[in-house]
């Protein structure tokens, strides 16, 4: 049974020994965890003998905190009955195995116990679920720890968090759960430490919950006030309901990450949102601008065409004075393409390949430069992969003045859809964020015809390996995700529509006899695709210009030796196939 997700929290109140070693007391307790409606209690087993040695200052208050197996048995099923996972403390190896006989959900590694590998191995080799405390450990430990834990399959979850009787709020590093998240394949918790009487208590696991950490771990007891075992950090019942409550309310705020509006939203923007009013007539074929209308706010309530939307446009029609600009008026052969460009940093064979400088320009910037070249494009958008160490193109967005988005690292696909919404466009242009030089010169002659023909999807073959591109509908690009599986939202994101041509109208356009040269290789994919790259910028570049695909292949006509470098047997089968297969089929 799968216990944890992302999609909702998981609350654990941790009893500890606020029980004083009471067996009547500790079923109190399990009854305030049920009345507090939350989804585990988790319990500390331990062995005096095994935690210290008699005669040190802790052993005697251990040993009275013990109880008898026969109590544990009787307050797990007690719990059970009550609907209430249990997770229980193991303190060493004894009290694992003594636990081990009763049915508890799953188990926590403390900090203390990190360094004891007859544990380790013993709970790596269960299929229950563990709990292993992050404090006062550095990541190469963990690592270490959860390759022994990982022995056998199992959902593992890193606590963060450490007890500082109680832990300043100034100590509790939420932002750690990030690195923790990035770091391991594992779900991310919070043990909150946090004094129970702060008025701040219920704010760091709310916190943490936003910050991605799926199991919250709060400290329980009867009666703070009494100032019995661990009642440092924990809260009374009552506001263990509350602190619940607030949880599960905090998710329901979430809502998700797209920017589809509710329905109170909309409504909220038809009342407030100004339209687009025209000033006087303006008639059809007329090239619209700012100057033709006003902006307010109108006595009906509909979506107008925003200033973005309708500048270096034409009317398909007269629009009367005071009308609402809606898309109807706009010429529908206008179709609006925007250029979206998937990056991210991992690669198998080169790092980070986009950012790879040519002399003082990055292989990105020079796709850029190309696109920008053309004068149908309208816009920009860089679909940034959302996993860690991709930052780098949030950056180089922001300096170059481009929108991004970001999203999932393997769907590929969505976040095209992602950037195309994100613009409005009717039409997305994809090309591969590794490709130095593209058929630029190209590109709006191919964006006309494929409107114009009323395509969903062109390209332009065969060219070399990385002169390509892709128009695709924005629409056919939602079916493919849609309808398609997983592998059709990896990076090859046109496969769906390779697989389905009835269902789409696809056209190729042959280029000039001068660019079909497809056994050249002007992509970047390892170390030697850079080298050759390289060579072509340091011998043709021309005042930052694009530089024309014909001479670049003119170029490495003249210098075979060049062209060799990077030619690969294996990797032109599969670009050789595709085009045989556009071409052919």
């Amino acid at each position: 049974m799968i216990l944890f997700s992302t999609s909702k929290p998981f609350v654990i109140a941790e009893m500890a020994n606020s029980h004083d070693g009471d067996f009547k007391k500790a079923k109190r307790i399990v009854d305030a965890v049920r009345f507090a409606k939350a989804d585990a209690i988790k319990f500390q087993k331990f062995f005096a003998k095994e935690e210290a040695e008699p005669g040190q200052k802790f052993f005697d208050i251990l040993k009275k905190l013990e109880m008898k197996d026969s109590e544990w048995k009787s307050l797990i099923s007690y719990a059970k009955r009550n609907n209430l996972k249990v997770f229980v403390d193991v303190d060493g190896i004894k009290s694992a195995k003594s636990i081990s006989k009763f049915n508890v959900d799953g188990y926590k590694i403390h900090t203390s116990d990190q360094t004891n590998p007859e544990l380790l191995d013993y709970l790596g080799k269960s299929k229950k679920p563990i709990l292993l405390s992050s404090a006062g450990s550095n990541l190469n430990e963990l690592s270490e720890i959860l390759k022994i834990l990982s022995s056998t399959k199992k959902e593992i979850v890193i606590m963060h968090g450490y007890q500082g009787y109680p832990t300043k709020v100034s100590d509790l590093n939420l932002l750690r759960i990030k690195t923790i998240a990035n770091n391991f394949p594992y779900f991310v918790g919070i043990s909150d430490h946090v004094s129970g009487d702060s008025k701040f208590s219920f704010i760091p696991p709310v916190v943490a919950y936003a910050l991605g950490a799926t199991v919250i771990e709060k400290h329980i007891t009867l009666d703070r006030s009494l100032h019995g075992t661990d009642y440092y950090s924990a809260l009374n019942p009552d506001e263990f309901k509350n602190f619940v409550s607030m949880i599960k309310l905090t998710k329901s705020s979430f809502g998700n990450e797209s920017f589809t509006l509710s329905l109170d939203e909309k409504s909220y923007r038809l009342k407030h949102k100004k339209n687009t009013l025209a000033k006087k007539l303006i008639k059809k074929n007329t090239l619209l601008s700012d100057k033709l209308f006003n902006f307010k706010v109108s006595k009906i309530k509909t979506e107008s065409v925003q200033f973005f939307e309708y500048r270096e446009r034409t009317s398909s029609t007269n629009i009367l004075p005071n009308s609402i600009l809606k898309k109807s008026h706009l010429d529908s052969n206008e179709k609006k393409t925007v250029a979206v460009i998937a990056c991210r940093i991992d690669s198998n064979r080169l790092f980070a390949k986009p950012m790879q400088l040519l002399e003082e320009t990055s292989i990105l910037e020079l796709l850029i430069s190309q696109i920008k070249k053309s004068v149908i494009i309208k816009d920009i958008v860089l679909a940034i992969s959302e996993k860690s160490g991709n930052e780098i193109f949030v950056d180089f967005a922001q300096k170059h003045g481009l929108k991004f988005i970001r999203g999932n690292d393997l769907d590929v696909l969505h976040r095209l859809i992602l950037g195309g919404r994100l613009t409005n466009a009717d039409i997305v242009f994809r090309v591969t964020s590794e490709n130095p030089y593209i058929y630029w010169e190209g590109i709006d002659s191919t964006i006309k015809n494929h409107i114009n023909k009323k395509l969903d999807f062109s390209t332009v073959l065969p060219l070399p390996l990385g002169s390509s591109f892709e128009i695709i509908n924005l629409n056919a690009l939602e079916i493919s995700h849609k309808k398609g599986s997983k592998r059709h939202r990896s990076e090859h994101c046109d496969l769906y529509i390779f697989e389905n041509k009835k269902k789409f109208k696809i056209n190729v356009l042959t280029p000039p006899k001068t660019l079909q040269y497809p056994d050249i290789r002007l992509t970047v994919d390892t170390p030697e695709d850079l080298m050759v790259v390289r060579m072509i910028y340091s011998a043709l570049k021309n005042n930052n210009e694009p530089i024309k695909l014909v001479k670049i292949i003119d170029f490495l006509k003249k210098n075979p030796s060049i062209r060799k470098l990077n030619f690969n047997k294996d990797m032109h089968k599969g670009w050789l196939k595709l085009i045989s297969n556009l071409l052919h089929n």
